[in-house]
């Protein structure tokens, strides 16, 4: 019963982020008008302003991908010697998934923040 209930839990907290990203996106759409703005009359407080919201952007992204990627970890380490082999597989080749698209997350942040002159596209993916 204890399994069922964490499985709840984890739904409440899957639908949580997904009300995250729909906002994520939202400001990324926002965002946009920044960087158009930039490129289109070279107003240097819109690429200001764009550089900002992406950094909050890819930092907001990189916590929900740490937050993936150790729930991964912390299934792996409540897998039982006798669980399928196939469920064995399976959580490890998620956890493994987690910990690169968190890696991928903060590749874009660092971007993100050290790409001061917009020469590099990056979008929330």
């Amino acid at each position: 019963m204890n399994e069922k209930l964490d499985r709840l839990e984890d739904i409440k907290i899957e639908n949580e982020i997904w009300l995250l990203y729909l906002i994520i996106i939202g400001v990324s759409y926002w965002s946009n008008t920044f960087e158009k703005k930039y490129f289109l009359y070279n107003d240097e407080k819109a690429k200001e302003k764009y550089r900002l919201l992406t950094i909050v952007i890819f930092s907001v992204v990189a916590v929900v991908y740490y937050y993936f990627a150790k729930d991964a970890l912390d299934n792996v380490k409540k897998l039982k010697p006798w669980d399928p082999k196939k469920k064995k597989t399976l959580t490890n080749l998620n956890l493994v998934a987690s910990n690169l698209i968190l890696i991928a997350g903060l590749i874009f942040l660092y971007i993100a923040i050290t790409d001061t002159e917009l020469n590099v596209e990056i979008a929330f993916n």
